[in-house]
């Protein structure tokens, strides 16, 4: 017992060796450009949300909405900032948090010189893809899975199988709609017409925000909307990204865009603090809505946190 609470000591002790030189590697050659920098770099990894999130110990990174909206105001008011190079890896997320990056990126395109280029990772799909449609150039690799334009809300209906086990369920609410993701019946028609609302206006507002973003027009996007997905050179033949490459033909194009002459200083906006490699470990985030609705499942890596989203309705 106590060979073993040496050996689990040592090995907590070279993860956070490894951590702070990682660190401090990192804080080191940004240093160099850091006064100089005319790049910033945002990623958008993982599930976009609107989730707390935060802590002494939690990641920096991240698709939190606030985190990133943040991170973008910071790029714009940095003088030395000409270009903002988002790195896009993301299933989508909750449509108001994709909406409200989109927005503080449109604001950024409207009320400053900076030029905005998004390049894809393995998927940019739905929110997603949403918050790339603010770019002002779309660089996804061939293989890269995208699109994913539209809107869900999902529930279940249990009653069969609570019956089999014996189960009853008794609900009280303060009116005949309160409960109108319940489970534990069927939909009644006029909730279906109010969920079938909300989907539709959150739609016309995502295809919207496209349109808006780049600059296509509606009669052209709306028979690439419903709800498929792209790889990379599907999404170019079909106008819905523009270019195809890897990030460095991504920094490339941001340099050419912001008429940057000689190579571009990267800073990365959002680096993860000393123990943001443990963030998923640590985090003091305490939220635990239950799932309702299912997003693109791209990567098994991200079905841990997906629990914490009270509300999808974007995919």
């Amino acid at each position: 017992m106590r060979l073993n609470r040496v050996l689990a000591l040592a090995l907590v002790t070279l993860c956070l060796i490894a951590a702070l030189g990682n660190w401090l590697g990192g804080s080191v050659n940004k240093s160099k450009d850091q006064g100089s920098a005319n790049v910033a770099q945002i990623n958008v990894y993982g599930v976009i949300s609107d989730e707390a999130s935060g802590g002494p110990f939690s990641s920096g990174e991240g698709a939190n909405a606030n985190k990133l909206i943040s991170n973008i105001k910071k790029a714009r008011e940095d003088d030395g900032i000409k270009a903002i190079l988002l790195r896009i890896n993301s299933p989508g997320g909750t449509a108001a948090a994709s909406q409200a990056v989109y927005e503080e990126l449109m604001r950024t395109r409207k009320d400053t010189d900076i030029k905005i280029v998004a390049s894809l990772g393995d998927v940019a799909a739905s929110g997603g893809y949403y918050i790339a449609s603010a770019a002002d150039h779309i660089v996804a690799n061939p293989s890269s899975i995208t699109g994913s334009i539209g809107v869900i809300v999902q529930t279940q209906n249990v009653t069969s199988l609570l019956d089999k086990v014996g189960v009853q369920t008794n609900t009280f609410t303060s009116g005949p709609l309160k409960d109108i993701l319940s489970p534990f019946r069927e939909t009644k028609p006029e909730e279906r017409k109010i969920l079938q609302s909300i989907v539709d206006d959150s739609y016309q507002q995502f295809l919207d925000a496209i349109v808006a973003g780049r600059g296509m027009p509606l009669e052209k996007l709306k028979p690439l909307a419903d709800g498929r997905i792209y790889t990379g050179t599907q999404a170019k033949d079909n106008k819905l990204v523009d270019s195809l490459g890897n990030y460095y033909d991504a920094l490339d194009k941001t340099a050419e865009l912001a008429n940057i002459s000689g190579d571009p200083k990267v800073k990365d906006f959002g680096k993860g603090s000393l123990f943001g490699d443990f963030g998923p470990f640590l985090s003091t985030s305490n939220q635990s809505f239950p799932q309702l609705t299912t997003e693109w499942l791209s990567s098994k890596s991200q079905w841990p946190r997906w629990h914490k989203i009270p509300l999808t309705i974007m995919e």
